[in-house]
């Protein structure tokens, strides 16, 4: 395997600890309610922001550190930013992010971004659609901002498929081909999803319009195609290469335990198998709950790279399929 292994948003190890020179740990999540903005004013988020940013570049130092160039950054990163009523302009933390997107292309880390599961880009609902377009772009222009190249995809699930997937995918069409920037149709990427798209009901609408998929291993087992991955594949991988993008994937494994469909779909604390299929030079998103160490696990077990035992934590002996109520 030739490829990066990623984790997304959130790194346990400094989100644990405290610099000497700071109050606060290293994270890029914070955010804050709409209230508080409406009483101390749209600054109090943009200083938010300001901060999720700046911790980026002491993320990706890490990173490096542990042989790890490749992550997802956090979509509450900018916070209301794409709010109808208290919405701001991104452009006011241009430096900030340029310093990070700079940081990162020296450091050599590939950065990706996954908005939320309400973004949905074939919604019957015209608000939900505006809203849905507005958080998209908005988060594609900061990763415009931070010069980020077109190795930084931003991937969305099908979302509903509203009781008529055709007609769903038609919308989906619709809304890429009509109401999407070019920049952001050049960064959209689709991922099949465990409840409405499995990768063969999105795949011949991502050929059509050369839109990259993201292929994930844990979604197709709970909505399988009836082609097996190993057949998907080549044709999956094909747009990427058309479109000059090196290939990305998603991994995760359902808990320990898990029997019915809803437990299934909770996300593991790490991943012990890579994929036969895999592709030797394609990078894979680890979608754990222990992010950055699932990813030093798998290290370990395949000999990848070289583990600092100080930082990889052992695993813990009571995995149960509760999620302590962390997302992924």
């Amino acid at each position: 395997f030739r490829g990066r292994l990623g984790y997304a948003c959130l790194n346990t190890v400094l989100r644990s600890t405290k610099p000497p020179s700071s109050k606060e740990s290293i994270f890029s999540s914070r955010t804050l309610r709409l209230a508080t903005i409406r009483e101390k004013g749209v600054e109090a988020a943009i200083e938010l922001a300001r901060a999720n940013i700046n911790d980026i570049i002491p993320m990706l130092h890490w990173n490096v550190a542990n042989n790890i160039r490749f992550m997802r950054l956090s979509c509450e990163m900018l916070p209301f930013a794409s709010h109808n009523e208290v919405g701001w302009d991104v452009s006011v933390l241009e430096t900030e992010l340029r310093r990070a997107g700079d940081e990162a292309k020296k450091l050599g880390v590939r950065l990706t971004l996954h908005p939320g599961q309400f973004v949905q880009l074939g919604t019957p609902n015209q608000q939900v659609l505006e809203n849905s377009i507005r958080e998209f772009e908005i988060y594609c222009k900061m990763l415009d901002l931070m010069g980020s190249g077109p190795e930084s995809v931003m991937i969305l699930h099908g979302g509903g498929s509203y009781g008529d997937q055709a007609a769903a995918l038609e919308r989906i069409e619709n809304t890429i081909t009509t109401r999407l920037s070019a920049s952001a149709r050049s960064r959209l990427v689709l991922e099949n999803d465990e409840i409405s798209y499995s990768a063969e009901e999105l795949l011949p609408l991502c050929e059509k319009l050369d839109v990259p998929l993201v292929f994930d291993w844990h979604h197709d087992l709970l909505r399988p195609s009836s082609l097996a991955p190993d057949e998907l594949l080549p044709r999956i991988i094909n747009i990427w290469q058309k479109r000059g993008i090196k290939p990305k994937f998603h991994l995760s494994e359902p808990r320990a335990g898990a029997k019915t469909h809803r437990q299934r779909r909770a996300h593991s604390d790490r991943c012990v198998e890579l994929p036969t299929e895999l592709p030797e030079d394609a990078d894979l998103m680890i979608e754990a709950k222990d992010k950055e160490q699932a990813v030093l696990e798998l290290y370990r077990i395949y000999n990848l790279f070289p583990v600092d035992k100080m930082v990889l934590r052992p695993h813990a002996d009571d995995v149960t399929m509760a999620t302590a109520g962390r997302r992924t």
